[in-house]
């Protein structure tokens, strides 16, 4: 029986020409013999089956051949492996200073019958520090004669001083336009019929290293008897197919939370886990979300009919559902292995996405329903201001164009109407202000400015003389707690936390009828001016009285008490104890002991 020889070995380029996806490293290779300016030390990294050791071979026959660089022909020159003037060292093997040692004794003696004597040393990133040191000196100076080429996948790995003695080299990941091409050549010359999808999944599979989709190759055309078809591929390298990620996708949309539950059990039933299907579900949201765009559809790395269907289904699906999808993947991969019930967690996550689009309708619902509350809330002070008898001139732009909303708060209710402001009022405050100041004039009419809280002070002081004929009712203190602890709850709910701080370190006391809020300094005054109105109304509704007076007052020594309690010192600690312990100061003096104080 006649020896078979692996499609990797038997296809292993023997120049420059036939080398794949490297086109950038063989051209400066070329042009650096051509010119005569290669270096004595070159470093090829990159991902494994990429080409490394191939150009080194390549390289190593090309500096030695009389032929020119163009024409070279490997034929019609003499065997590597006959060649006395290169020499191959694998480093994962002879990585001791001893091996280093015997390279350096062999360096010496000068090439037999050609030009330069070649060293290849694969793997070099194996060896040891002691065999790397011992490698500095003739790296760094080696005779004229000697060329050295080292390959490595870990780049990381071999020491600085290494690095700095070599011309390095990177070497790209094989892409998988130029694996399929590669393969495709294969399958003429042997005559196998391949299906251009299958060869896209095995390059897939092969991330960019050309020997991983070569030995692929050959056990699928083994196993499907040279006609290598999608699903013999499929089937023999246990990937899900796409349809399957079509089909859910398109339940996902339709909401068919049945469907979808039956399609993830039949890939449950064919042998796939639960972390290998979510993945593949973010890449196929990821696809669909790169297809919408003709412009970045050439991303993908598929065939032509399935970027297709990817553009086709891509741009039936809201950009805002893709987002959400992936988010849920991500986080279903992510805390997969710590799950203990696996497949619910999956099922979980993809129920989640199935009511993505109900959920993100109701949120629009719900933006759309605050929206227009809001502006229902704010429509009653125009209609107030409209009987006012002023000039069309006089009106600022500001004062229709930019409205500051009032917070829910201050929204007259039922039983506050009569606290509205009368036209002639509201105006008065307007006329007096300079027309330069567009937003003074907008805190002026609602009463709110994000500019200073003091700018509500003339609104509330109306107010409050607006109420002087009414009498002042009796405050019940129980009440009075209750709607105090009940505002403070709002401020929390309307996410006002400063202000719910602010009421939490003050006080409030009953003098005269009237309710005087405590608080620590000047600063937090001017702060609650900006809510005291809004402060009042809540009181006198949860408190069902007519009229209520808040005035506001400050005491240093409150904001002293709320203010952090600073550490003793050593000193302090000391008075302390022995104060309540006499004794420490006897056996502090008995013991003659200095404490730093």
């Amino acid at each position: 029986m006649e020896q078979y020889v692996v499609s990797a070995r038997k296809y292993r380029p023997r120049k420059f020409e036939e080398v794949v996806g490297q086109e950038g490293v063989t051209n400066t290779l070329k042009n650096a013999i051509r010119s005569g300016h290669l270096a004595h030390a070159l470093l090829f990294c990159g991902p494994r089956g990429v080409g490394k050791t191939t150009c080194a071979r390549i390289l190593a026959q090309m500096i030695n051949s009389t032929q020119e660089v163009d024409n070279f022909d490997p034929k019609s020159e003499k065997a590597l492996d006959e060649s006395f003037n290169v020499y191959e060292l694998d480093a994962a093997s002879n990585n001791s200073v001893e091996d280093i040692r015997s390279l350096v004794d062999q360096v010496r003696v000068p090439p037999q019958g050609a030009k330069y004597k070649v060293y290849i040393i694969d793997e070099v990133h194996m060896l040891s520090n002691q065999a790397f040191n011992a490698f500095l000196k003739t790296l760094e100076e080696p005779p004229g004669y000697a060329i050295f080429i080292l390959a490595t996948t870990e780049k990381h790995k071999i020491i600085p001083t290494i690095l700095s003695r070599c011309q390095i080299y990177d070497f790209n990941r094989i892409t998988i336009d130029d694996t399929v091409k590669h393969l495709e050549g294969i399958c003429q010359t042997e005559n196998i019929t391949a299906d251009p999808n299958a060869l896209h999944i095995i390059a897939q599979k092969a991330d960019g290293a050309l020997r991983d989709a070569l030995s692929l190759f050959d056990r699928l055309v083994d196993y499907s008897t040279r006609h290598l078809t999608y699903d013999s591929v499929l089937v023999n390298l246990n990937i899900l197919d796409y349809d399957y990620y079509f089909r859910i996708t398109d339940q996902l949309l339709t909401q068919d939370l049945t469907g979808l539950m039956l399609s993830f059990d039949e890939i449950i039933r064919k042998g796939f886990e639960g972390d290998m299907f979510i993945g593949g579900l973010a890449d196929h949201f990821r696809n669909l979300m790169v297809a919408r765009d003709p412009e970045t559809i050439k991303v993908l790395e598929v065939s032509g009919i399935l970027k297709d269907r990817y553009h086709q289904q891509g741009i039936l699906i809201p950009m805002g559902f893709l987002l959400n999808a992936l988010n849920l993947a991500a986080q279903c991969e992510v805390s997969f292995k710590t799950s203990r019930n696996k497949r619910l967690h999956v099922e979980l996550a993809i129920m989640k996405m199935c009511y993505l689009p109900t959920a993100m309708q109701l949120a629009v619902n719900g933006e759309a329903t605050k929206k227009n509350s809001s502006t229902e809330q704010v429509a009653p002070q125009p209609a107030a201001q409209k009987p006012v008898s002023q000039p069309q001139t006089d009106t600022s732009p500001n004062l229709v164009a930019r409205p500051v909303a009032p917070t829910p708060s201050v929204v007259p209710t039922a039983q506050n109407t009569t606290d509205i402001p009368k036209p002639a009022a509201t105006q008065t405050p307007v006329k007096s202000m300079p027309t330069t100041g567009g937003m003074g004039m907008v805190g002026g009419i609602t009463g709110f400015s994000l500019s200073s809280a003091k700018q509500n002070k003339p609104e509330a002081t109306k107010k409050e003389e607006e109420d002087e004929n009414i009498p002042l009712d009796v405050i019940d203190e129980t009440k009075l707690a209750a709607a105090w602890a009940a505002f403070k709850a709002k401020l929390g709910s309307d996410n006002k936390l400063s202000m719910q701080s602010l009421l939490e370190r003050s006080a409030y006391r009953l003098q005269d009828g009237k309710v005087k809020l405590v608080l620590g300094n000047t600063v937090e005054r001017d702060l609650f001016e900006g809510e005291r109105m809004a402060f009042r109304d809540f009181i006198m509704a949860h408190m069902t009285v007519q009229r209520l007076v808040v005035e506001v007052e400050v005491d240093r020594s409150l904001a002293e008490a709320n203010a952090p309690r600073k550490a003793f010192s050593s000193k302090e600690k000391l008075a302390l104890m022995a104060e309540k312990n006499p004794a420490i100061l006897k056996l502090k003096d008995n013991l003659d002991l200095k404490f730093d104080l």
